[in-house]
């Protein structure tokens, strides 16, 4: 493996909904500093890469109205490498995009896809694993998956299980997958021990996805390689807004778990990884007080408390007494306080909110 063939793409184009009200659409959880690290999430993610993945071999995908925000979050990144989609869709079209993007000049690339929304706790481990995963793919026409060991049977994690071995230590073919399962389930899989958590970390050779998008969106493959040349940036973003509304509305999870028709494996690691994409996994991921409580920004004085999460504005004050498993977050006039796990009731207040207020609180 050449490091020079390899590249890696940050997905940072979601509205963050579920960590609403701290999460907004005009700046979401990827933008922002949740656990007082002194960097977003995104520049933590940036800064994992950087590494040993240069500078001019790193895109960033995300949305028309987040690209200066990327911008002046990671200015060591080019421009033209801010690949800026005109609607948000799922994160397949993007993944599909930086493909054919970087095949344009690089056709034998290896390309690792990551979310911008992840804490790791063992980066030394992760380097390792990240680069035994663009080695593997450079070798095997295989689409790759690098899963988490399961510490818990955790709900708001998708599943992935694992079939037989494929030779190298840790790596499976993929049996099946499973969306976030419910409690029962989730213990069971855990049990089992033939299940791992589903990242959203992904790793492929260029030539073998191409080999699957042809399949899945043959119009959008046949239209990008018409042109058999590199394209300006111009040219570029003219054809993406020409294909990109009518593109799959699919994830890249299941993109490669449920559709692929190439082969799919599997990588077992352990590196201490956390999903910032709800409450409870930024309850999870972060640091609590002897009495399970996290207290990320403002000041709080609790009281016969525990479980709770709390995120305010900085210079203010919250007094809790009796509280237990519970989120109190406060951004821009918005107050939410409801039970940590109930995310289906923080997604009704938030479509509420966008009903009968506007847009305002959203």
């Amino acid at each position: 493996m050449t490091d020079h063939n390899n590249y890696l793409v940050i997905l940072a184009g979601g509205a963050g909904k579920r960590l609403w009200p701290v999460s907004r659409q005009r700046r979401p959880k990827q933008f922002l500093d949740l656990f007082g690290a002194g960097r977003t999430l995104l520049q933590q993610t940036y800064d994992r890469f950087a590494r040993f993945i240069a500078p001019e071999r790193i895109y960033v995908s995300t949305y028309d109205d987040y690209a200066e925000e990327v911008l002046r979050q990671l200015p060591d990144v080019h421009p033209e490498h801010i690949l800026s989609e005109p609607v948000q869709l799922s994160t397949a079209p993007a993944a599909a995009w930086a493909t054919f993007h970087i095949e344009q000049f690089d056709p034998q690339a290896n390309i690792f896809v990551t979310p911008a929304d992840h804490r790791v706790a063992d980066e030394e481990r992760f380097r390792s694993d990240v680069e035994e995963a663009l080695r593997y793919v450079e070798t095997h026409s295989d689409l790759l998956s690098l899963a988490a060991r399961p510490t818990s049977p955790n709900t708001t994690y998708g599943y992935i299980q694992k079939g037989d071995s494929v030779g190298s230590e840790g790596m499976y073919r993929v049996k099946s997958f499973s969306e976030k399962p419910d409690a029962e389930f989730a213990r069971l899989f855990v049990e089992s021990g033939e299940f791992v958590w589903n990242t959203g970390l992904f790793c492929w050779a260029v030539p073998t996805m191409v080999r699957q998008l042809e399949l899945l969106m043959p119009d959008v493959a046949a239209r990008w390689h018409e042109e058999a040349r590199v394209l300006s940036f111009d040219e570029e973003q003219a054809l993406i807004r020409e294909f990109y509304p009518a593109s799959l509305r699919l994830s890249v999870d299941l993109l490669i778990l449920e559709k692929a028709d190439n082969g799919v494996c599997v990588m077992e690691c352990d590196f201490g990884w956390a999903d910032i994409g709800s409450w409870e996994g930024v309850y999870q991921a972060a640091s609590h007080d002897g009495d399970g409580n996290t207290l990320l920004s403002g000041n709080t004085l609790l009281s016969g408390s525990a479980g709770n999460i709390v995120s305010l504005p900085e210079g203010k004050l919250a007094c809790i007494r009796g509280l237990e498993g519970y989120l109190v977050a406060e951004r821009d006039g918005v107050l939410v306080i409801c039970p940590r796990t109930e995310a289906d009731t923080l997604r009704r207040f938030f479509n509420e909110s966008q009903l009968k207020f506007g847009e305002d609180y959203i």
